[in-house]
């Protein structure tokens, strides 16, 4: 019932086209039936004509046969146009819903599963489901429909004739599946050692200048060849199951024929059966029993293609921890006072890492967050950014909860600056286009040259058109981090988030970085996350996390001042220790 469940729902995508599967249907009939009437007349030719030299019949005959090849490509043109049409939306549409549903599940969902996985999935399951819809639906609809004429057609050629053929198939039918079970198992089996094969030869090219460094060549080797040779186990299984299941279905299409010659002799010699009969039902026979056999083997593959489609029906079924209000508050300007009231949040199966958090952040205002790792100021930014709603408390922009903010507003109105800076394998103009995708080319230039990024781009090769590589491999880490401000000069967000923004540069990148991010925090909230003490020294107010809760808060001299955990963290002493630790190690 699971099984059929899933496959009604993966069917459903084709109701929006189920006018082009009810032509589809017809064309199927008129090319089965096109089909099927050759050998009557070929008996009609042998019983009738042949005996009596009727040439003129003869001619006729030969023009309705004309005329029946002429309907049966015209038939199987249009069907091969709507079959085309058909799963090509139908696929189009899974594929988008589940992008769709990807997106809407959000940050918690990429969080708990790498992308290396999701990849996977939409290469793997998605793909294995449109198969439904490309091949394996199409073919069963049009084969049933053969199968369906052919026997009412063999049944009113002979009845006793027809119905012995019966044990034949019930042969296959005992047999034949067991091995079609076998070989659409280790088919799905040598499709996941090939994706993990492939998965680990993407892994060696990347971590090439590692393996080189580590002199771990070798070792990398032996990993491939392992997965290699469990690929190619498999697949002389597959390979073994696949001969044996044609075999049986040979084997069974000889032991009906040879049922058929025998019994059709006794019948010819008791004139119960024409030779032109015989002739017709042969040819019915082979091309029936090869159909009926591919029909079993369509429904089992679209069987066992159900364990796959589970996967994505669940994954279709999965609520987003992080929903959108269904009547958003717009608001009409945007100030970027964020109130946080009794904020308490927990990851899933962990230890809580927010508890009772209080703060109030002016418009305009720069605040920093520092203790060790763990406490919660990622986790902070992360709930800002509605990336998750806390456990219990509120948090408002302007005055308004955010859970009635649209994500467009919510997320238009903050900009990112994180430690490590995404770059698509772009240009440097495109990459700073992102920031605002209708910005021209003189507002691009303009934004690099606030973000103090103009002077090294016109150096490069190709100036604003030199592509940047894979994530921006041929550009400094200070570099991609100027490139990243200046795409949010152009989006001109209200509220500024930094997570560990210079941590990981050197002095000298580090000085440029800063002077950028000083000309964008200018009449900005903002709220940075830090561990180099030295970058926050000029923010308005600096608030001490500890367990989860602001225990110090107070100005870089106020702090120094008062020489508690602020001051020791200032000398390199560490904080009071956390059970939370290593929770929020983005922070």
């Amino acid at each position: 019932m699971n099984a059929l469940k899933v496959y009604l729902w993966t069917i459903s995508y084709l109701k929006p086209y189920r006018s082009y599967v009810a032509l589809m249907v017809l064309c199927g009939i008129l090319m089965t039936s096109s089909e099927l009437i050759i050998p009557k007349l070929i008996e009609y030719f042998i019983d009738t004509i042949l005996p009596a030299k009727d040439y003129s019949k003869f001619y006729i005959l030969l023009l309705i046969i004309g005329g029946i090849l002429l309907l049966l490509f015209g038939s199987r043109m249009l069907s091969n146009m709507l079959q085309r049409i058909i799963r090509e939306k139908a696929a189009r549409d899974l594929q988008f819903s589940v992008f769709q549903h990807l997106r809407k599940l959000g940050f918690s969902y990429y969080e708990r599963h790498p992308v290396g996985e999701t990849l996977s999935f939409l290469n793997t399951e998605v793909a294995a489901i449109q198969e439904i819809y490309r091949y394996w639906l199409p073919f069963l609809i049009q084969d049933i429909l053969f199968v369906i004429v052919a026997f009412t057609i063999l049944f009113s050629i002979h009845v006793k004739l027809t119905l012995i053929l019966i044990p034949c198939f019930l042969l296959y039918y005992l047999i034949g599946p067991y091995y079609e079970k076998k070989s659409s198992k280790f088919g799905k089996v040598v499709t996941e050692n090939r994706i993990q094969m492939n998965k680990q030869i993407y892994e060696s090219i990347s971590a090439l200048p590692e393996l080189r460094a580590y002199a771990r060549e070798g070792w990398d080797l032996e990993r491939f060849l392992a997965k290699l040779m469990v690929f190619i186990k498999n697949q002389r299984k597959l390979i073994l199951y696949q001969f044996i299941r044609n075999a049986i279905r040979r084997l069974c299409n000889y032991c009906g024929a040879i049922v058929v010659f025998l019994y059709s002799a006794v019948l010819i010699q008791q004139q119960e059966l024409t030779l032109g009969a015989f002739v017709a039902f042969v040819l019915l026979y082979f091309i029936t029993m090869t159909k009926l056999t591919v029909v079993v083997a369509n429904t089992i593959e679209q069987r066992l293609l159900m364990f796959q489609g589970e996967v994505i029906y669940k994954f279709m079924q999965q609520k987003p921890d992080v929903e959108e209000a269904v009547h958003p508050i717009n608001l009409q300007q945007i100030q970027g006072a964020i109130t946080i009231t009794n904020v308490s949040f927990q990851y899933p199966e962990g230890p809580q890492v927010m508890n009772g958090f209080d703060v109030h952040i002016h418009a305009g205002e720069r605040i920093a967050l520092v203790g060790t790792s763990g406490n919660g100021k990622s986790t902070l930014l992360k709930l800002i950014s509605r990336f998750y709603d806390p456990d219990q408390g509120e948090i408002r922009l302007d005055g308004v909860l955010l859970q009635n903010l649209s994500f467009k507003q919510l997320h238009g109105t903050i900009g990112y600056v994180f430690q490590e800076t995404y770059l698509f394998g772009t240009s440097v103009r495109e990459n700073i286009r992102f920031g605002n995708t209708d910005a021209t080319d003189e507002q691009i230039i303009q934004a690099a040259k606030a973000a103090y990024a103009h002077d090294f781009i016109t150096q490069l090769a190709e100036g604003y058109d030199t592509l940047v590589g894979e994530r921006g491999v041929r550009l400094s880490g200070g570099q991609r981090q100027r490139i990243s401000i200046a795409r949010l000069f152009l989006k001109d967000p209200k509220i500024i988030l930094l997570d560990e923004a210079t941590s990981a540069l050197d002095n000298v990148s580090e000085r440029e970085v800063q002077k950028a991010l000083d000309q964008l925090l200018k009449n900005r909230t903002t709220i940075t996350v830090a561990h180099r003490l030295s970058t926050i020294k000029d923010v308005d107010r600096i608030l001490v996390i500890d367990q989860g809760k602001i225990v110090e808060s107070g100005s870089y001299t106020q702090l120094m001042e008062a020489r508690c955990i602020f001051y020791q963290l200032s000398e390199g002493e560490t904080m009071l220790p956390t059970e939370a630790e290593g929770i929020d190690a983005a922070s």
